[in-house]
């Protein structure tokens, strides 16, 4: 990936925050979700999560990055209250998860989730101004009729939706689906929330308009000082607009650490190949870009199957014996760099900290 060209889209890079991360916002220590599902040979347990190590940081995108059933949604959906952690446990702001989620109405104000399709995370039947206006009286953000409509016009020109007398009468039909995702950011904004999670935002829509909300999500956070999960499985996207990546694969965040690090310089090679997989005019012949990393033919592992060791060993083209035998230790780089690969331990720079979790 050419340093100068962080997205296919076209446009400028979104310059990474130069301020230092607040406080931590969401923090998730040893987390697991497991699932039990109904398969040919009767019940299985699937590991959605499992062992996962993350905090989101006021004031910065995070970005989680893989595949899909990776485990980014579900991560979000413990902190959205949709999935409850299997073990281990959950901080926001410092608080146990459980006690933060006792007043369900000041949780859901402070943690807002922009869902992946706008095409139908929104009611077509209602006018944008019922859809924008809905959150702003059900939590007296404003009262009065002159006041929420005055909110509801401040909320769509704050989305870049202006005027916004041009669009607040109009129905979800009536809008492309970059319009429609700015409708549902406003809607998310209404409450003045701490976090967003975003949930693949841009998959759904051309690519000529993500770069939009993305640059939108880069200044909501400047703005607001607002904390920002952005789920993708384009590490393109997520270098143009995070300050910290994590990679996911089988469940498991198997590297994170800054943004530009982990991608001028990944150790794992599952991150190699996300990088390898995203446009780069560098990849052709005569560029000097170093040869690109291939997989085997074998499937994604199964979350349901007990693995012992790394879970992409088997479509890995640098596996060794030990990546099978006996679990991986997890090593720390510097700068907070994490990863979760035996390759890690040719690095000087890096040092083991704890083997990872078992199977379970």
């Amino acid at each position: 990936m050419s340093p100068q060209s962080p997205t296919p889209t076209t446009g400028s890079p979104v310059p990474t925050a130069t301020k230092e991360s607040g406080a931590p916002v969401f923090e998730a220590r040893d987390l697991s979700v497991h699932f039990r599902v109904d398969s040919p040979d009767g019940k299985v347990t699937v590991r959605a999560l499992d062992g996962i190590d993350f905090t989101l940081r006021e004031g910065e995108i995070a970005a989680l990055v893989g595949e899909s059933g990776s485990g980014k949604t579900t991560l979000a959906r413990v902190f959205s209250l949709i999935h409850a952690p299997t073990a281990g446990d959950v901080l926001v702001s410092g608080v146990p998860l459980k006690k933060a989620a006792k007043d369900e109405r000041r949780y859901y104000r402070d943690v807002q989730l922009i869902f992946q399709d706008p095409f139908a995370s929104l009611n077509a039947l209602k006018k944008i101004r019922h859809i924008v206006e809905r959150p702003v009286r059900i939590h007296r953000i404003a009262t009065g009729r002159k006041a929420v409509a005055h909110k509801v016009a401040e909320l769509l020109e704050r989305v870049n939706l202006t005027p916004a007398s041009r669009y607040i009468d109009r129905y979800p039909t009536d809008l492309s689906g970059g319009q429609r995702q700015r409708v549902a950011i406003a809607k998310s904004l209404a409450v003045n929330p701490k976090v967003l999670l975003a949930d693949e935002p841009t998959s759904m829509l051309d690519a000529s308009i993500r770069l939009e909300v993305l640059n939108l999500l880069a200044d909501l956070r400047e703005s607001a000082d607002l904390a920002v999960l952005y789920i993708t499985h384009d590490i393109a996207s997520a270098r143009y607009v995070s300050d910290r990546i994590h990679v996911m694969y089988g469940g498991r965040i198997i590297e994170s650490g800054p943004t530009e690090q982990i991608v001028s310089d990944p150790v794992h090679p599952y991150t190699r190949l996300l990088i390898d997989a995203a446009p780069d005019p560098a990849h052709y012949k005569g560029s000097g870009h170093s040869a690109a990393l291939t997989t085997s033919n074998a499937p994604p592992v199964d979350n349901s199957v007990e693995v012992v060791g790394c879970r992409f060993a088997n479509r890995c083209p640098l596996a060794r014996p030990e990546c099978t035998s006996a679990p991986i230790p997890r090593y720390r780089g510097p700068d907070g760099r994490d990863v979760l690969c035996v390759l890690a331990d040719e690095r000087p720079d890096f040092t083991p900290t704890h083997a990872a979790p078992a199977a379970r």
